[in-house]
């Protein structure tokens, strides 16, 4: 049986702080958080997600939603065995364990730091935590993006000749016995079909190192020629004819739809800001209801868009939905918590908005 990782010194002084535990319960909730990080899909990240913020929306899931198997599952996990774990009395703890499971996820999942820092609203939603998740998020985001556009080293992609394991014991081949020689053969066979195997292996990793690379390139290359065209598709018109409540939503998405590699270039940013997305405040609710309703509903389609984790486009969504620019905003701020008459910096809505994209359509 493999020997589970040390348990992290931030999770043990996380856990000792808040229940006062360093024992064997403590250790019970170690394993538990390596089970539910074990293999992280969407919908484990969207629950993990909900335990973590507290939202007004259930971590089950609401009626649409198919989120219960995966709840259930992640208790199950998370109590690492304890059996007398019981989540309704126990939020508490059932949250920090989930906020610690995000942080562990974060060093290698895109989706679970992407979902952090979208969840957070710019700050508007912070849940009380021994750690600053967002913060942690934000750093993990940049760390992700860093290695996920890294140049390859060609002379990393260079394949060692394979040995082939076998060495031909000269009295096994005495007299030139037919059971013996068959015997030498079925191992020559054997060793030489492992060799050829580890090199199919490496030559498959290479590949696909390869097509990854292929795929970054046309990425930005695609986002060059649209930062040169200065033209918006989606908008039918040159960026600088765009309005400031339109530009945030529709460039952001725009930038999305280019990206194929998550969780995207760490200059998302400056690249709106090049495009003329500005640094003043906009009302949420104005941005929203700049989005055409056609366009609304396409862009908020996928059973992925969520109030807690891509809030923005699910208030398309319910736009959308309701076909009214002003009836969509009270429910959308029962679900999600938030106000929908907020201002907020356009940049960081823009940049915001490309977040929950990748979150939906890239993957991680």
């Amino acid at each position: 049986m493999a020997k589970l990782p040390d348990m992290s010194a931030d999770f043990a002084r996380w856990y000792t702080e808040a229940f006062m535990d360093d024992g064997s319960r403590r250790d019970l909730r170690w394993k538990g958080l390596l089970a539910a990080t074990a293999k992280a899909d969407h919908e484990v990240v969207e629950v993990l997600t909900r335990l973590a913020f507290q939202t007004p929306v259930a971590a089950r899931g609401r009626k649409s939603e198919e989120l219960n198997e995966v709840y259930d599952r992640l208790i199950v996990d998370l109590a690492g065995g304890d059996t007398t774990f019981d989540p309704t009395n126990s939020a508490r703890e059932l949250q920090i364990l989930a906020a610690a499971a995000l942080v562990r996820l974060f060093e290698t999942n895109c989706d679970a730091a992407l979902t952090v820092v979208t969840a957070s609203f710019v700050g508007a939603r912070r849940p009380d935590l021994p750690m600053d998740l967002l913060c942690l998020a934000e750093k993990a985001l940049i760390a992700l993006a860093s290695s996920k556009h890294t140049r390859i080293d060609v002379g990393e992609l260079k394949i060692a000749a394979p040995k082939i394991n076998y060495e031909l014991e000269e009295n096994e081949l005495e007299g030139l016995d037919h059971t013996k020689v068959e015997e030498q053969f079925k191992i020559l066979q054997a060793s030489n079909e492992a060799a050829i195997q580890r090199v199919v292996l490496s030559q498959n990793k290479i590949i696909q190192r390869l097509y990854d690379q292929i795929l970054l390139d046309e990425e930005e290359l695609q986002i060059l020629w649209w930062l040169f065209g200065g033209y918006s598709q989606l908008l039918n018109k040159p960026f600088s004819k765009a309005t400031d409540l339109e530009k945030p939503l529709a460039l952001a998405h725009e930038l999305g739809n280019m990206t194929v590699v998550a969780p995207g270039p760490s200059s998302i940013r400056a690249m709106l800001l090049r495009v003329g997305v500005t640094t003043k405040k906009v009302k949420f609710s104005d941005a929203v209801n700049a989005a055409n309703l056609e366009w609304a509903q396409s862009a908020s389609e996928s059973k992925l868009v969520s109030p807690v984790t891509t809030p923005i486009h699910f208030a398309l969504e319910q736009r959308a939905d309701l076909g009214s620019d002003d009836s969509w905003q009270a429910g959308w701020s029962s679900l999600t918590g938030l106000a929908s008459d907020t201002s907020i910096s356009a940049i960081e809505l823009s940049e915001l908005f490309y977040r929950e994209h990748v979150f939906i359509n890239v993957s991680a």
